[in-house]
């Protein structure tokens, strides 16, 4: 017989809860990681969304408004359309983007079917994001991409809405190297104490500590969450999710840190980087690079606007004879009486020499190196002429593959694992089975990655250009030597249109010979 503690016993162990060493441990190097980067992070800010560089000293409790004076909105812009690029390069909302890619052998007899159960599979993931709130903040999200680092919170919300998405503010995050390069993430929030009970609805936590039950009972008062999450490599082949939580750092968790799940799906923190750095767990974004820029910018600007207002406002010398006083300038329309003995010659304009030209000129190169910098240099019109089609396809596309290459970490840790989320989180509520399988066997797929796509269309391109040499050279004899009804629906295929349909091969035209090649007449 089991007897229960004595009520003192277990005050003290309510009382005693701090954090696990291995908690501690990481949280102090993600916080290390945080406090190094912060100072690039807050100018970063001031030149991008001026006023949020403040983040970090205040909480939505206790709001600040004392924004930087800056003379520039451009890198704002900038980094809005960044933001927007990123959003349609990855998941644009008016086409399904998520597509899988079949990882296990598949029978030739069977690949209609399989093909089949894969896109209800896909239909089903996208039908979900589409009914969460993913769109409305997908945009918040991708702007912290232009110093760098994002991050998510993904859950799972009510019933009318499955799946809920909230950004995740660098003044909320703290972030570490792990193994494999897999990041530790943890997340900080001021909540109100009152909250605490509905936050942790279902989770294997305990608020009847005494510090955090006083706050709760007393309406107003407001706490800090931290959420901490790592992955446990005991079973190397099979790495789960593990997480510890803190509220005013008493640990709410068991004695142990939970465990979640598996790798893909679990963590509920998504964290993606545009261009890491090796042994660094915050990105690189491109207003990281446009940071001297943007510096110069501002600093050009700022001169210029002086120089203008110098032009604009002469200033004049004049003698003083105790009558007239111009010494807080004239003002336009007035008119001031001058005592006896007053000659034209006694005033004088101060000749400046203010050259706005030069200063129009740097910021025009300012300008196309920021545009540079955030990927917005593409074909813009300059006079009254403006860019043909064939240039802007060919810019944009050049763009794309300068940004494919920084920009694809983000699909290996973020949007690949926010598909994975979703699919995690669609199991868990039985909306979905928990393996696609034919005929009892297992099928593995995993996302497909826009660059994938991408390099696909180059295929296309390659293919019509091979097409078109072929017809050079063997003209009405090319059907000898290309299967026109394959290629093309190689081509349908590999390219991704959902439009054109092909004739399945009982509905080919009567006479039509099986390859689709024209019949010989006689």
């Amino acid at each position: 017989m089991v007897l229960p503690k004595p009520a003192s016993r277990l005050i003290a162990n309510m009382v005693d809860r701090k954090p696990s060493k291995d908690f501690s441990t990481r949280y102090s190097a993600a916080k290390q990681w945080r406090d190094m980067v912060r100072p690039k992070l807050e100018e970063i800010y001031s030149f991008i969304c001026p006023g949020r560089e403040n983040e970090f000293d205040t909480n939505i409790f206790t709001p600040r408004d004392d924004e930087p004076e800056t003379f520039i909105s451009l890198p704002e812009d900038l980094s809005s359309d960044f933001a927007s690029d990123i959003v349609s390069y990855y998941t644009p909302s008016e086409t399904m983007w998520t597509e899988y890619m079949v990882t296990t052998p598949v029978p030739k007899e069977a690949v209609n079917q399989v093909s089949e159960i894969v896109g209800e599979r896909e239909e089903s993931l996208f039908d979900m994001i589409q009914s969460s709130n993913y769109n409305d903040v997908a945009p918040q999200v991708m702007f912290e991409a232009a110093h760098g680092t994002i991050a998510m919170w993904v859950d799972s919300a009510h019933l009318s809405q499955p799946v809920y998405c909230e950004t995740v503010p660098p003044c909320e995050l703290l972030i570490t190297p792990g193994h494999l390069g897999i990041l530790d993430r943890f997340r900080e929030k001021p909540v109100m104490a009152s909250s605490l009970k509905a936050l942790f609805d279902g989770w294997d936590v305990t608020l009847e500590i005494p510090a955090i039950k006083k706050k709760m009972d007393k309406p107003g008062d407001t706490c800090k969450v931290c959420w901490g999450f790592w992955l446990d490599w005991a079973d190397p082949g099979n790495p789960m999710w593990r997480c510890e939580i803190t509220v005013d750092g008493n640990r709410i968790t068991p004695d142990e840190p939970l465990t979640l799940g598996e790798y893909a799906g679990s963590c509920p923190l998504l964290v993606g980087r545009f261009n890491p750095q090796t042994n660094r767990p915050w990105g690189r974004g491109p207003a990281w690079k446009a940071l001297p820029d943007m510096r110069v910018y501002n600093a050009v600007d700022e001169a210029v606007l002086d120089g203008l207002d110098q032009a604009l406002r002469n200033t004049v010398i004049y003698a003083d004879d105790g009558f007239l006083d111009l010494s807080e300038g004239v003002d336009a329309g007035r008119a001031y009486p001058a005592s006896r003995g007053f000659t034209r010659d006694q005033i004088y304009e101060m000749q400046k020499g203010v050259n706005l030209d030069t200063g129009f000129f740097s910021e025009d190169r300012l300008e196309d190196r920021l545009r540079q910098r955030f990927y917005q240099d593409g074909p813009r019109q300059r006079g009254e002429t403006p860019p043909t089609a064939s240039q802007w396809i060919d810019e944009r596309r050049r763009v794309q593959q300068r940004l494919g290459k920084p920009s694809a970490p983000l699909w290996r840790e973020f949007f690949m694992p926010f598909v994975q989320r979703v699919e995690y989180l669609a199991i868990q509520l039985g909306k979905m089975d928990e393996a696609l399988t034919h005929n009892e066997a297992v099928i593995s797929v995993q996302p497909i990655s826009p660059l994938q796509k991408a390099q696909n269309q180059d295929k296309v391109m390659v293919s019509r250009s091979n097409l078109g040499l072929a017809f050079e050279v063997f003209q009405e004899r090319v059907g000898e030597f290309i299967d026109p009804v394959a290629t093309f629906n190689n081509i349908v295929k590999t390219s991704g249109d959902e439009i054109t349909v092909i004739r399945k091969e009982q509905q080919q035209p009567e006479g039509a010979p099986p390859d689709g090649s024209t019949p010989p007449t006689e």
